[in-house]
């Protein structure tokens, strides 16, 4: 189900201030655009009316006349019982059988609060093919989760610390099995982070131990109506370089988002809202790199 979850944490305002290790990216993660090609319609119905707190959304996509999917999505949210707070999401596509599914809960106690989420993807109905499970601990200072995958045996320990009222710093130790050899053959392969929220400014980087991968993003609150946003991956296995640069323009009714790389990927998003009920988003994207690599999208919601 696709949730709209731009929000800022450029400001270190935040309780905890350290946030989560995997979301260090985040801000600059949300000015990027999503494209998407050919008719696409989402029909959003709630049952809080029967006493069902269960919101539905029908949606259509097409790559041209013919229709390519139909996907059905539910949200189920919890109200609070005693501390907790659960939701569940799922998407389901009844022609192929494949749906994906998100729980999550959160479970306060005093100061501090555990999270808790399940994601997964089957196919065939029956056949899972992706499933994590994220357990996070915050503190006052600091933040300890645990991400594990049964299917395919991997396993990840984050630990994020504020040093600071606006530097945090973290490591985050993930044990992955090797393919091409026996599971005790694995190796563990570490990573640091680091954060800095200065007043309406964001960097953030993550430096890989074993091949020295680095990704660092800065991310701009300019205004209330302007945001924008640079990243960088650097690979020296390959040496390869790759800049991001994004940028969102909001006001009351519509949203504007628009990113250009260096491999000659650019795209943009626009989405207005047409009334209390109604909104639409254009979609188009060009691949310089490829001849004849681009796509035009339409969109339609109804509440």
């Amino acid at each position: 189900m696709t949730v709209d979850t731009d929000t800022d944490d450029c400001e270190a305002t935040q309780s905890p201030p350290t946030g989560l290790m995997r979301d260090i990216f985040r801000s600059v993660n949300s000015l990027m655009p999503v494209p998407f090609t050919g008719c696409r319609i989402h029909m959003l119905a709630k049952a809080e009316r029967i006493g069902w707190p269960v919101t539905t959304v029908l949606k259509l996509n097409t790559n041209g006349p013919k229709p390519s999917g139909l996907w059905v999505s539910a949200l189920y949210e919890m109200a609070q019982w005693q501390g907790l707070n659960a939701s569940v999401m799922t998407d389901l596509h009844p022609k192929s059988g494949k749906w994906n599914f998100e729980a999550t809960s959160r479970l306060e106690t005093g100061a501090n609060w555990l999270d808790a989420s399940l994601t997964g993807q089957v196919c065939g109905w029956t056949r899972p093919v992706k499933l994590q499970v994220n357990l996070d601990y915050w503190l006052p200072t600091r933040t300890l989760s645990l991400s594990i995958d049964p299917l395919f045996k991997h396993c990840a320990f984050q630990l994020l610390q504020s040093v600071t009222d606006r530097l945090s710093l973290g490591v985050n130790l993930a044990f992955k099995r090797d393919t091409t050899c026996g599971f005790n053959e694995s190796r563990l392969r570490p990573n640091l982070v680091a954060k800095y929220a200065g007043p309406n400014y964001l960097v953030s980087g993550r430096l890989n131990t074993t091949n020295w991968a680095t990704k660092l993003a800065y991310y701009h609150h300019c205004t209330d109506w302007l945001q924008t946003g640079t990243m960088v991956d650097l690979s020296p296995s390959s040496s390869v370089v790759t800049t991001r640069l994004a940028f969102r323009i909001l006001s009351d009714t519509s949203m504007f988002r628009a990113a250009i790389d260096t491999n000659g990927i650019v795209s943009s998003l626009w989405e207005k809202r047409l009334g209390d009920r109604m909104s639409m988003s254009l979609s188009a994207f060009l691949n310089h790199a490829i001849q004849d690599s681009y796509g035009l999208g339409i969109g339609l919601s109804f509440e």
